[in-house]
């Protein structure tokens, strides 16, 4: 009688250790999740921006005589974060001018800020390709903007993504 309680003892507990079902599905290829990878940046910089001032994993900063210039490629998908990584402002605040330039969208927007110097002009272009955000970003003291918006338009024609 001992062995008929000991065998259904354990047939018990081993009532709860059956695998469960998996299943399968089958596809004609492979599927795999591509992660998008970072385009160029194509800008005409100013002759005097030869040489970047510092680098970083997500740009490059350029110091030119008068003012300072930064490529940087951030992460896509919420331009108002991008907007204030870039400017200090919500997009709410600013005035943001958008255009499609074929797959892209891209939006530009000035804004001014207070320095130790006294106030400065910032100018950006953001180009949205879906995953990134590629951004072109120049800073002047307020007193010296005139003079070089021609060099800036140029500057911030030439700015592409490809």
């Amino acid at each position: 009688m001992r062995k008929i309680w000991a065998i259904m003892a354990i047939a018990v507990l081993l009532c709860g250790c059956g695998a469960e079902q998996t299943l399968e599905t089958i596809a004609d290829e492979a599927l795999l999740a591509v992660a998008a990878q970072p385009r160029e940046i194509h800008v005409d910089l100013p002759e005097e921006a030869v040489l970047p001032a510092m680098e970083s994993d997500s740009g490059v900063l350029y110091m030119c005589r008068d003012y300072d210039v930064s490529v940087q490629t951030l992460d896509g998908g919420d331009l108002h974060k991008t907007i204030r990584t870039v400017s200090g402002y919500s997009a709410e605040d600013l005035t943001v001018l958008q255009t499609n330039e074929g797959d892209f969208t891209r939006s530009e927007f000035v804004w001014t800020t207070a320095a130790e110097t006294g106030d400065q002009i910032g100018r950006a272009a953001v180009v949205d390709d879906g995953h990134y955000h590629y951004v072109l970003t120049a800073m002047i003291d307020a007193e010296d903007a005139g003079q070089y918006q021609e060099i800036w338009n140029g500057m911030f024609e030439s700015f592409r993504v490809g």
